[in-house]
C-alpha cells in the first residue's frame, strides 16, 4: 500500500472520530494554545469541532505514516528460472572390428611402444570462475559468489533478463549497465575459443555481443582485428582467418538468450 494512501486513511479516520468525540486530543489543546479563531459552523457542525478534526487528522496521520514507513518491508521477488545452455562432450571413438582383431592376434610376448595419446578436453568454458570475465576482480567476485553466482554460466543464467540483472545489480552494488557488459562477455564464452583475451579484442573492434558477431563479414573482421592489435597489442597473436569464420558461423547458430 502507498504511504500517501496510509496517511490519507488515517487523516479521514481521525477527522471522523473527532466529529463524534470533539474533546479528542491533541486537536482541542493545540487550537486552544495557538488561539485559532472559531469559524462558522458547516452543515450544523461546530467550526471548532471541524478545526479540531483537521488538527487531529493531520497529527495522527503523520504518526501512522512514520510507523508504517519504518515497519513496512516489501517482499522480494524470487529470480525466475532461466535457460541454461548445455553442451555435449566430445564423442569417444570406439575401436573398429579390424583394429580389435589385430590387437587380439598379437602374441603376448610381443612388446611394442605406442605414442601417448592426449585425451581431448571437453568444453567447460562456462564452468570457469567468475573472475575469468574481464572487469570482475576479487571484490565483485566475492559479492557475486555471495549472491549465488559462482561461475560464468551462473552469471549468464541470472543476468540474461532485465529483471534478473536489476535484482543482481542491487545485490552486488553495481550499475545495471556494467552488469550487462559482464553478461555480454559471459555470452562470448558459449563460442569455443574466444575466452577472455579475444572477447576484449572483439570489443575493441566494436563487436560487443554474440549477435554483433553473427552479422560481421569474416574478411573485414579479420583485417580490423589485425589492425587494432597492431596498435594496442591486446593479444600475442590474432586468431587465423578460419577461426574467425568458425566464430561467426557458431554465433549464427547459437540461440539468443540475453535480453537487451
Amino acid at each position: 500500500m502507498s504511504k500517501a494512501v496510509v496517511f490519507a486513511i488515517a487523516f479521514l479516520c481521525l477527522f471522523a472520530i473527532t466529529l463524534v468525540i470533539p474533546a479528542l486530543p491533541p486537536g482541542n489543546m493545540i487550537s486552544s494554545f495557538v488561539g485559532i479563531p472559531e469559524p462558522t459552523s458547516i452543515l450544523g457542525i461546530s467550526g471548532a469541532v471541524i478545526v479540531n478534526g483537521v488538527i487531529n487528522g493531520f497529527v495522527w496521520g503523520i504518526i501512522v505514516f512514520v510507523i508504517y514507513a519504518l515497519t513496512y518491508r516489501p517482499k522480494k521477488k524470487a529470480l525466475p528460472p532461466m535457460l541454461y545452455p548445455t553442451y555435449q562432450p566430445a564423442p569417444v571413438p570406439t575401436p573398429t572390428p579390424a583394429t580389435t582383431s589385430i590387437t587380439m592376434s598379437r602374441k603376448p610376448q610381443e612388446k611394442r611402444r605406442h605414442p601417448k595419446v592426449k585425451k581431448r578436453r571437453t568444453y567447460i568454458a562456462l564452468d570457469q570462475d567468475i573472475e575469468t570475465i574481464e572487469g570482475i576482480g576479487p571484490t565483485y567476485g566475492n559479492k557475486l559468489r555471495n549472491s549465488g553466482v559462482k561461475v560464468v554460466g551462473d552469471l549468464l543464467r541470472a543476468g540474461s533478463t532485465r529483471y534478473g540483472r536489476r535484482i543482481l545489480a542491487r545485490k552486488v552494488d553495481v550499475a545495471p549497465r556494467t552488469l550487462l557488459k559482464w553478461v555480454y562477455r559471459a555470452d562470448f564464452f558459449r563460442i569455443r575459443g574466444i575466452g577472455t583475451q579475444y572477447s576484449a579484442l572483439l570489443e575493441s573492434a566494436g563487436v560487443s555481443t554474440v549477435t554483433d558477431l553473427s552479422r560481421r563479414d569474416p574478411k573485414n573482421l579479420y583485417a580490423k582485428l589485425r589492425a587494432i592489435n597492431r596498435r594496442k597489442n591486446l593479444v600475442r597473436r590474432v586468431p587465423p582467418y578460419r577461426t574467425i569464420q568458425g566464430w561467426i558461423k557458431s554465433a549464427k547458430n547459437l540461440k539468443r538468450i540475453v535480453e537487451d
